[in-house]
């Protein structure tokens, strides 16, 4: 019965890669270099090709059938200054819900990302933010530039447990004091995003889709880093509202 539940998932993940080269070369293709290369003449349509990416990964996620998602994120009119958003990070899964429900979100990824033909392309022009893991240089390099990107007014995202949890695992692993430092010395506002479920369709260390496990996603109230005093403070106090949100 396990083996035959294991096939089943490896389908659906087959499923899920060949929708990802369907729908994303013709999305590409069509709608998003278009408007990336006009972009570049007028930049006023530069959140145009943020729009399209969305909607593009949004119907990719809508037409899986293994998907079961309950998705509330709601971002704060921030009047232009940054926002931080931050999640627990429980699967691979967690970053294709952010990109088709967030336009114009920048992800803090892993730079291997970066050089996967087809992706890497995509990831480059949308802006989004590698880090080579494992290594402090690259670390603060990626910092800095999480910094930049608020000071621009941009929405930035960062799993600051810097990786996804172990299979089984219950809560909240620590959180890494960078991206507050970033957040509070650009006066950003910070959005706890919490994840539900979604280890229970692609485990870590598990190549395959679980079909039709429950997902919930919740954006909780944006936090004004004016109000806190240190980033100790400002992490101890993000860390605590997402772990009581899974409770």
């Amino acid at each position: 019965m396990a083996a035959l539940v294991k096939i089943h998932a490896q389908i659906w993940m087959i499923f899920f890669l060949l929708t990802i080269g369907v729908i994303g070369l013709t999305f590409q293709v069509l709608a998003y270099f278009p408007m990336y290369m006009l972009s570049l003449a007028f930049p006023r349509l530069a959140g145009m090709q943020d729009r399209i990416m969305r909607d593009g990964i949004w119907i990719l996620m809508h037409v899986q059938p293994w998907f079961k998602g309950d998705i509330h994120i709601q971002m704060p009119d921030a009047a232009g200054r940054g926002v931080l958003l931050v999640s627990n990070h429980r699967s691979h899964l967690d970053v294709f819900i952010l990109l088709s429900r967030i336009s114009g979100i920048r992800i803090l990824a892993k730079s291997t990302l970066l050089r996967i033909p087809g992706l890497s392309i995509m990831m480059r022009t949308s802006r989004q933010i590698g880090v080579e893991r494992g290594r402090l240089d690259a670390w603060m390099r990626a910092m800095a530039e999480v910094k930049n990107r608020l000071r621009l007014g941009e929405r930035v995202h960062v799993f600051p447990e810097m990786t996804r949890c172990p299979r089984g695992f219950q809560g909240v692993q620590p959180f890494t004091a960078g991206p507050f430092l970033a957040a509070m010395q650009e006066k950003a506002w910070v959005v706890p995003i919490v994840f539900r479920g979604t280890d229970d369709v692609w485990p870590r260390g598990f190549m395959g889709l679980n079909f039709r496990k429950p997902v919930s996603v919740q954006s909780l109230p944006p936090i004004n880093t004016a109000d806190f005093l240190s980033v100790d403070h400002l992490r101890s106090e993000v860390h605590k509202r997402i772990e009581a949100a899974l409770l």
